[in-house]
């Protein structure tokens, strides 16, 4: 698992029990909200948990984001022979529903991805190409099958 999925799933998850330890119903009484919050990591994990974190605690809470390197994680800018270039999570997969509803509630915009496969790049090679290979499983072949 690379650093950025291990970073947020180790986000998610503490937010995860966080979330689910404040609106437990095993307790008989309700829980008042923590005075202060600490996440670990600002890249997408550590801060769109600091910002749902805040969208359910408002202001009264303290959160404090701490990062060792550039707050980001591996969302940064680039600049290529004088131009800016989005590097990292530029791409978003139209699977990912998570992604697709945060760039909504944003406000951000998108760019339809156009035609061709997608790499990564590290600064040195690839380290990932997408294949233009189809892979059928047992369920599409069947289906298929009876259709041919």
């Amino acid at each position: 698992m690379g650093r950025f999925a291990a970073a947020l799933v180790g986000s998610l998850f503490w937010l995860g029990l966080l979330l689910c330890g404040l609106g437990s119903l095993a307790s008989a009484e309700p829980r008042a909200p923590p005075n202060r919050i600490a996440i670990v990591g600002a890249g997408i994990g550590g801060t769109s948990s600091a910002y749902y974190l805040r969208k359910k605690f408002g202001k009264d809470v303290k959160i404090d984001v701490f990062e060792r390197e550039e707050v980001g994680g591996r969302l940064a800018t680039l600049k290529v022979q004088g131009h800016d270039y989005e590097a990292g999570g530029s791409v978003i997969h139209p699977l990912n529903l998570h992604m697709k509803r945060f760039v909504k509630e944003l406000g951000l915009s998108s760019v339809p991805a156009s035609g061709g496969l997608v790499g990564v790049y590290n600064g040195k090679s690839l380290v990932f190409e997408e294949s233009s290979w189809f892979v059928i499983n047992d369920d599409l072949y069947e289906r298929l099958k009876t259709e041919l």
